[in-house]
């Protein structure tokens, strides 16, 4: 359609259009917001809405009072949408209604209550690469954390995982790929390098330097060009958004993915539907943002044993008084998601229910500071609950929080638009225009009375509607009636509506009340909000409070229900765990129903070679030492009778390989990849849990790694390992290297019989029970016998002899072997069929050309 045929409002959506080209415009006529064009189709598409036309340009539209929901199912299939909206009233407008593109709303950006996960942070980073180094910087722009830090480029994706961020900000010209290599899903935005100059960042933060921050250059730069997207897309600055906070890998914990999935940390290894994870575990918190800080203490566990302590010591105060911790819990719970509402205040986004939700939430304050400084006094008060006591009281929320109790309804609607919001009494003016909206309401009542009695028509009454406004209505038969001063409004199939001078009259005056008190209570409550804004630090401190002391009084919880204990840490570099529980596995089993087991891992001692039978408990007995210390310094008490731990630096888990199975790579390279990111990353202060390493390749093959990998383990790096195998051969490391010693899952055998006792002692064990899991699993009993023959004749060291006895014994032998036989090369069965006598010379080399092709072919 050439551009001069189209109507000035199409000239005005192709003119926002082209300044929004990679994105999809949501373009305001009057109560929907209609796409065209490009736009149109695909958003019919997507959203399953009808695609229609206007003035020959493909259409589709969506109310704006359902946006959101329209808007989110965009950005879940990472599209990005610009809102634009209509800038004053049509009917105000002198001709094309003004409009203009007010937010655009990406993955990461996302500010709306209804489009976040209560218990989840919706992350949005941006990586600065130089070199082999790059600056890495996340924020949540629903709460204003901002934190960014500089790393190696081997270590981004790890941290890219933990992040989990909805989509990342890279310089053009720079792809994911090439920094972190395939595997990550994140939806990616580009923009031009130099936005990412520190300039911008200085000047909105009002700071000299980078040191100001703490940030080195590459930091800076990350958190820059992270700033100038956010800004960009959200049409302002943010006034809640913190300035960035430096952090360091080195300070928390190291928890690879591959870690983080088998420890099941925050997702299931498997799914088997059941949602047990360390997570849910855990998570007996009250609040939202409480639940938050959860997800974020398990990925980034301490490794500072004073800070550690400092929670351990508020875990164990609320564990000892009871009371003191239900009621902080009954208090917490009662207090909104601050952290989010400051959000929605610092982006100018708050509504009318959010101030109330505010208001409430500072009148719990009273009770939570009185509380504090109650038990501040008491003798072994924590440290970590006196500092909060000292913070809560020296906020100042005090006038904010009677400003809102004074100003706002206890009503308020969840749209400005809707009024009233503002209390009676807060606005003489409001009460002004409220009153005389009642007196003139009030008249139109004694007139109907009045009418109806007047006109001796029974059924008279006055009605209101949005368009016609107020109207007398009779039924057809009474029409005739009614007196000549009532002028004809409306007719209906079996009514007739009138409007009579007085009627008008009072009409006028409570549309133009109410028409003024709207305005009016507008802009009381834009006053009111900007005072509240002037306060968004001291609500996310709040926030941030509450959140600590939720997940503070939640740990306490769990280790009163679930009857944990507090850990002690040593210097010395040795574990002793006495009767320790798997915490999700036991969880899943009747109460009492879990073998507890004992760890002893003293100084000089490396690696723990474990066997034991398949299903025997030794999987779970790995992946409980890990998540005791895990636990431990997270700040929790631990599922044990008594534990003393070192400061683990960072903790690896080799148990699984689904993940990678599905990407396509084998069990045997997923076991060296694993393996390999052990070997060059843990230290000596590591913790290492490998479960039945080699199973992807020969049995030669597989012990050989096996033992090489365990002995490296154990005499280079030093690192606390629990290496369970199934491979008997390596129960000789014990007698040949020092520092390695052999623990077993005991079992006990009756007759043809084993019973599996779930329980570790030192030493190896005594025999090999893979035919009587066979059994129990369901195999046919020819199969079972006959595997145990074999067993038999094998372990009398004669496999040859057996292999060849049975073959003679029974033919079908061959046949059930063959099931598992190597399937013979092709080229070998050409050799077989070849006559060599009857080849000449050149033959024989261009035959053997052909083969040697085909084998370098497969």
């Amino acid at each position: 359609m050439a551009k001069s045929k189209l109507t000035p409002m199409m000239q005005q959506y192709l003119r926002i259009k082209a300044q929004h080209q990679d994105v999809i415009l949501f373009f305001q006529l009057g109560d929907f917001y209609e796409t065209f064009f490009e736009d149109a189709e695909l958003t019919a598409r997507e959203l399953d809405i009808a695609l229609t036309k206007r003035d020959d340009a493909p259409m589709a539209g969506v109310p704006v009072k359902r946006v959101t929901f329209y808007v989110n199912q965009l950005l879940k299939k990472g599209y990005k949408v610009a809102i634009c909206e209509q800038l004053q009233d049509p009917d105000e407008a002198k001709g094309l209604v003004e409009r203009d593109v007010v937010r655009i709303i990406t993955p990461g950006t996302v500010l709306e209550e209804e489009l976040l996960e209560r218990g989840l942070n919706n992350y949005i980073a941006a990586i600065y690469p130089e070199g082999e180094r790059c600056g890495v910087a996340y924020a949540d722009i629903s709460t204003g954390e901002f934190r960014a830090t500089e790393l190696n480029n081997d270590a981004l994706k790890n941290e890219l995982l933990r992040i989990r961020p909805a989509e990342l900000i890279l310089p053009t010209g720079v792809t994911l790929e090439g920094l972190c290599g395939e595997g990550l899903r994140i939806a990616l935005s580009y923009v031009e390098p130099f936005r990412f100059h520190t300039k911008g960042l200085l000047e909105h933060f009002g700071i000299l330097s980078l040191d100001g921050l703490g940030l080195s250059e590459l930091a800076g730069r990350s958190a820059a060009g992270l700033l100038s997207y956010i800004t960009e897309t959200q049409k302002e600055s943010l006034a809640h958004l913190r300035p960035p906070k430096c952090y360091e890998l080195s300070r928390q914990m190291g928890l690879d993915p591959f870690t983080q999935r088998n420890l099941e940390i925050l997702e299931e290894l498997r799914g088997s539907g059941t949602s047990a994870t360390l997570f849910s575990v855990l998570n007996h918190t009250v609040t939202g943002m409480g639940e938050r800080l959860l997800r974020q203490w398990l990925l980034a566990p301490l490794v500072d044993r004073v800070e550690i302590e400092r929670r351990l010591d508020a875990v164990e105060f609320f564990l000892i008084h009871s009371i003191e911790r239900q009621t902080v819990r009954q208090i917490v719970e009662r207090i909104y998601d601050l952290e989010r509402l400051a959000g929605r205040l610092g982006a100018g986004r708050i509504t009318p229910r959010d101030l109330l939700s505010l208001r409430q939430s500072l009148e719990r304050l009273p009770e939570l500071n009185d509380l504090l400084t109650q038990w501040a006094g008491a003798e072994g008060f924590p440290e970590k609950l006196r500092g909060f006591a000292q913070e809560l009281h020296a906020l100042a929320l005090d006038e904010l929080r009677a400003l809102l109790r004074r100003a706002i309804r206890d009503d308020a609607p969840l749209e400005l638009k809707e009024g009233n919001i503002i209390t009676e009494g807060f606005s003489q003016e409001l009460d002004e225009l409220k009153a005389q909206q009642r007196i003139y309401k009030r008249k139109i009542v004694e007139l109907e009375a009045r009418e109806r009695e007047r006109t001796g028509i029974q059924t008279l009454k006055v009605g209101f509607n949005t368009v016609f406004g107020y109207y007398i209505e009779v039924s057809k038969a009474a029409a005739k009636r009614v007196p000549p001063e009532y002028h004809r409004k409306q007719t209906l199939a079996n009514a007739e509506r009138f409007i009579t001078p007085e009627l008008k009259e009072y009409e006028e005056k409570i549309l133009s009340a109410e028409e003024r008190s709207k305005r009016l209570e507008y802009e009381l409550f834009c006053g009111v909000r900007d005072e509240a804004a002037k306060k968004i630090f001291e609500i996310q401190q709040l926030g941030r409070i509450v959140a600590e002391l939720d997940l503070l009084a939640a740990l306490a919880e769990v280790a009163h229900r679930l009857h944990y204990t507090r850990p002690r840490f040593t210097d010395k570099h040795e574990i002793f765990i006495a009767e320790g529980r798997h915490p999700i596995v036991e969880t899943l089993l009747p109460s009492g129903a879990f073998v507890p087991n004992d760890l002893v891992f003293r100084e000089g001692e490396y690696l723990i070679v474990l066997t034991g039978p398949n299903m025997s408990g030794k999987s779970v007995y790995l992946r409980q030492v890990a998540l005791i210390c895990l636990l431990a310094q997270i700040g929790s008490f631990v599922p044990a009778r008594e534990a003393t731990l070192p400061i683990v630096d960072r903790i690896f888990a080799r148990v699984g390989a689904s993940d990678m199975l599905a990407a396509g790579y084998s069990t045997f390279m997923v076991e060296m990849l694993e393996t390999a990111n052990i070997l060059n990353n843990a230290t000596e202060r590591s913790l290492i849990i490998l479960d039945e390493m080699g199973r992807g390749t020969s049995t030669f093959d597989g012990v050989s790694i096996a033992w090489a990998v365990a002995e490296h383990l154990a005499t280079k790096i030093r690192a606390k390992t629990l290496f369970a195998t199934h491979y008997h051969e390596l129960t000789k490391l014990a007698e040949r290297v020092p520092g390695i010693k052999n623990c077993h899952v005991q079992v006990k055998e009756y007759g043809n019989q084993v019973i599996f006792l779930h329980k570790v002692a030192d030493g190896a064990t005594e025999g090999s029970y893979g035919v009587h899991v066979a059994r129990m699993a369901g195999l046919p009993q020819e199969i079972t016998r006959k595997a145990d023959e074999i067993l038999q004749r094998i372990l009398q060291n004669n496999p040859l002899d057996a292999m060849g006895e049975l073959r003679r014994r029974d033919p079908r032998f061959v046949k059930q072997l063959a099931i598992f036989a190597a399937e013979e090369h092709p080229v070998v069965k050409e050799l077989k069929k070849i006559d060599i006598n009857a080849l000449t010379p050149l033959e024989a080399l261009e035959l053997v050309a052909q083969l040697k092709r085909k084998i370098e072919s497969r």
